[in-house]
């Protein structure tokens, strides 16, 4: 006897993947990991500010049939654009994340922010009364 659970119909099996014109490619299946890559590449215009990219679909969210893959790079590209082993990582939020430790971008600019915010108001007075307290004389 067989269950109706286990037998898949041609329809349902041509939603299981994207048809035999795209390869017969999967479904995406969404896990944590993919959440964050997809979100993480929404968000990629402010990784790099110097770099444009087109401004993207809200709605389009998840694609529906997708892989994920790595990256092979050729014999050619050994010295000019390939990674070192310490610089690979397992996702690609843990390699930005590792790239921001490094570089430090985003806590300078945040330190900034906060130093242009503080700028004029209540620092800028307590920063005065301290200096006025050490003796120096401060001309505004």
């Amino acid at each position: 006897m067989i269950c109706r659970e286990f037998v898949l119909t041609a329809t349902q099996e041509k939603k299981a993947t994207a048809g035999s014109d795209w390869f017969n490619l999967p479904r995406t299946e969404m896990t944590p990991e993919l959440r964050r890559d997809l979100q993480l590449l929404k968000m990629r215009n402010v990784l790099d500010p110097k770099r444009h990219y087109k401004k993207s679909d809200a709605k389009s969210d998840v694609p529906a049939f997708s892989q994920v893959g790595a990256i092979i790079e050729g014999p050619t590209e050994f010295y000019s654009s390939r990674l070192t082993k310490k610089d690979r990582k397992q996702t690609f939020v843990e390699q930005v994340l590792s790239q921001e430790e490094r570089t430090g971008k985003f806590k300078n600019k945040y330190d900034d922010i906060l130093k242009t915010k503080a700028s004029g108001k209540k620092a800028y007075y307590k920063a005065l009364k301290e200096m006025r307290r050490k003796g120096k004389v401060i001309k505004p």
